[in-house]
């Protein structure tokens, strides 16, 4: 089988018919007030987008592109400081108050410590922000000591590191550069530097992966003593360079059946928590005070900002989406525009299921009391008749359980949870970036 956005039965139905959204390209005049008037909330996140890589990887469908030269990168890096200026001068008399910032990519640990100090500088001079930074990293950038001590003096407290196996056959499978070496090493040198919190990311349903495999990363992840591990199943967007390859008879896929995805899914619930890690989400176990290394809950929720090529922010009210191409990012910012490629309003009806569906299918429980606080509004009217109704067909089945005003996912409806959310980044966040890499400025974008 290939877990592609069709592979996942009804959720897959459902998620194409649940989420359906229009963007479309809008003025200046029109993006700047959207995001402004429909900020719904004072504490906010920040996304930064790093779109560059040194080699593309197999299964990757995000916005990313090899990166050419440093002259490219420092000009993206002043496009960046731009943009937050002008979204700064936009917001300013908000009092937004910046909980979290994350950076993601393509590869932020391509950069270098001062690069991180500038770009936290340019938010602390515009937002009420912290001093401190969360990114994504690959193995390889983080072997030299040096450098990752200057990451961590520079803010850099947080590491998403995507080790993705401890198998260097399955890391070959993967298009990745680094060997499990490579990640033992950067480990090393992290906790060294004094990071606070270290996240590894892990991959199953590889190509021919069996179970045991499997299970060998689970246990070599445990070992390790990071703060968090997630597990991600090897998700094939129509866009990523897997596809193209075997949809070219040039790659031969064949990642494991269902029956073996759901041994798997089960495998992490078993391994993880016999080592002392407590399940935060249906794909993170964590270790330390319940941390995680949290960007889905701003992406679904809100508020977030996102900044940078590529990048996709949500208001609470307004979903935008930047362009993806480097140049037209950078020649935007150059007029001092915003580099919205397309935007949409989002209403209550919508931000109530978002967020009904994140805490219940990611995060694994749903408090009503806290929905009401988000959101003002009583659970069953904002969400609708239909996704009552499916709620409770989950109750019924077992997958759900109620306490009060407290809905859990049961470890039956695990699995379930998995189908559904895995069918819906398949289908939507999936979808848009592969329809907006597709041109700078595309008039309207339909999605799924």
């Amino acid at each position: 089988m290939i877990l592609h956005r069709d592979s996942f039965g009804i959720w897959s139905l459902i998620a194409k018919r649940a989420f359906k959204a229009v963007f479309r390209k809008p003025r200046q005049r029109e993006a700047r007030h959207e995001i402004r008037e429909s900020l719904s909330e004072r504490e906010i996140a920040v996304y930064l987008h790093i779109p560059f890589c040194k080699g593309i990887c197999t299964f990757c469908p995000y916005v990313r592109y090899p990166l050419r030269s440093n002259r490219l990168l420092r000009e993206y890096l002043g496009a960046l400081e731009r943009e937050i200026s002008l979204y700064g001068k936009l917001l300013s008399d908000l009092n937004l108050k910046v909980t979290d910032i994350h950076v993601g990519g393509g590869t932020p640990s391509l950069l270098e410590g001062k690069d991180f100090k500038r770009l936290l500088g340019a938010l602390n001079e515009h937002f009420d922000s912290p001093d401190t930074i969360a990114i994504e990293a690959n193995p390889e950038d983080l072997q030299r000591k040096e450098k990752v001590s200057k990451l961590v003096e520079a803010g850099v407290r947080e590491v998403s590191l995507g080790v993705q196996s401890f198998s260097d056959g399955g890391l070959r499978k993967l298009g990745r550069r680094h060997d499990s070496s490579d990640s033992i090493r950067a480990i090393e040198n992290l906790r060294d530097a004094g990071l606070d919190y270290l996240n590894l990311d892990l991959m199953y349903m590889l190509p021919g992966q069996e179970l045991e495999e499997w299970t060998r990363d689970l246990e070599r992840a445990a070992e390790s003593g990071a703060d968090e591990i997630t597990c991600y199943p090897t998700l094939v967007a129509e866009h990523c360079t897997a596809y193209k390859l075997a949809k070219a008879g040039k790659l031969e896929l064949r990642q494991p059946g269902m029956r073996t995805f759901k041994q798997m899914v089960y495998a992490a619930e078993r391994v993880l928590p016999s080592h002392g890690y407590e399940p935060v989400e249906i794909y993170g176990y964590s270790w330390k005070d319940g941390w995680k290394y949290a960007t889905v809950n701003y992406e679904l929720e809100g508020p977030l900002l996102g900044f940078g090529c590529g990048a996709c922010g949500f208001t609470g009210g307004y979903e935008y989406q930047n362009t993806c191409s480097v140049e037209e990012y950078i020649r935007a910012l150059g007029k001092d525009e915003l580099p919205v490629a397309g935007g949409r309003a989002v209403g209550l009806a919508e931000r109530a299921v978002r967020y009904a569906v994140c805490r219940l299918f990611v995060c694994r429980e749903l408090d009503l009391h806290g929905f009401k606080r988000k959101l003002g509004e009583d659970f069953e009217k904002a969400v609708g008749k239909g996704f009552s109704i499916a709620l409770h067909l989950l109750e019924t089945l077992g997958h759900i359980r109620r306490k009060g005003r407290k809905l859990t996912l049961s470890r039956r409806g695990l699995f379930t949870a998995h189908l559904a959310c895995w069918s819906f980044v398949l289908n939507v966040p999936c979808r848009i970036s592969e329809e907006f890499l597709k041109a700078p400025w595309p008039t309207e974008v339909r999605i799924p």
